[in-house]
């Protein structure tokens, strides 16, 4: 069974809040190690990440500085 949720988590030490469906089982890596959380394309696009491949860590030099909110008057 699945549900929907809101993910609020520190990726990097920076903050990210991020709609999530919740899994009762994902399923295992190429190891057979368990995924516990998988971060999707469009996300990792919302908040700037991208995969710094060579070295194998996040790249956060794009995740946003300045939050702007806009109000519907």
């Amino acid at each position: 069974m699945s549900k929907n949720s809101v993910l609020k988590c520190k990726i990097e030490g920076l903050p990210i809040e991020e709609f999530a469906l919740v899994l009762d089982h994902i399923g295992n890596d190429d190891d057979g190690k368990k995924i516990e959380v998988l971060f999707g394309a469009l996300a990792m696009q919302r908040w700037g990440i991208n995969l710094n491949l060579v070295e194998e860590k996040l790249d956060m030099t794009n995740y946003p500085k300045e939050f702007v909110e806009f109000l519907n008057i």
